[in-house]
């Protein structure tokens, strides 16, 4: 395995271990507002709880998949965005979490990690040109007749083949 793969399977981790603190968190304050319902806070609570789990959705697919599809590239944005939110949302441990898998993914392309080509700023692929297989036809310049494969003479005249 290669050290920007290597590098790329960390900030896998760090983010899944990230989403399941997410998770947890979001089940707690699932919990505490089915448990304050009665005293109008708990509302309150159960919509943050379900702003949280499309957060946990937002980071998934356009953080954890990204990274495990090997789109280095383009989980990197997306990655430090989510780290940033975190830490402003005070969802601390998370948002260290999906920071140090940012620094992880720029080490992982600087490591030389391929990404795949529809990354943001990559260059699309162009296959190299592919020389023809057979060489062209040649023929007699005495009698006309084509020449068959690699042949000196000419099998009609057996004039010299140039």
């Amino acid at each position: 395995m290669r050290a920007g793969d290597r590098a790329g399977e960390t900030a896998a981790t760090l983010i899944l271990v990230g989403l399941i603190l997410d998770i947890i968190g979001e089940v707690i304050l699932l919990f505490i507002g089915f448990a304050t319902l009665v005293f109008g806070i708990g509302v309150i609570l159960l919509a943050l709880a379900l702003v949280g789990f499309v957060w946990i959705a937002l980071v998934w697919a356009y953080s954890y998949s990204r990274v495990k599809a090997g789109d280095y590239a383009g989980a990197r944005t997306p990655t430090l965005v989510f780290a940033i939110l975190s830490l402003i949302t005070l969802a601390l441990i998370p948002g260290i979490l999906f920071l140090i898998a940012y620094l992880k993914l720029g080490d992982a392309l600087a490591a030389g990690a391929a990404a795949p080509s529809h990354a943001w700023g990559a260059m699309p692929y162009t296959p190299a040109p592919v020389a023809s297989a057979a060489p062209a036809p040649r023929f007699c310049s005495h009698c006309g007749r084509p020449a068959v494969g690699t042949a000196a003479f000419c099998e009609g005249c057996g004039a010299p083949l140039s």
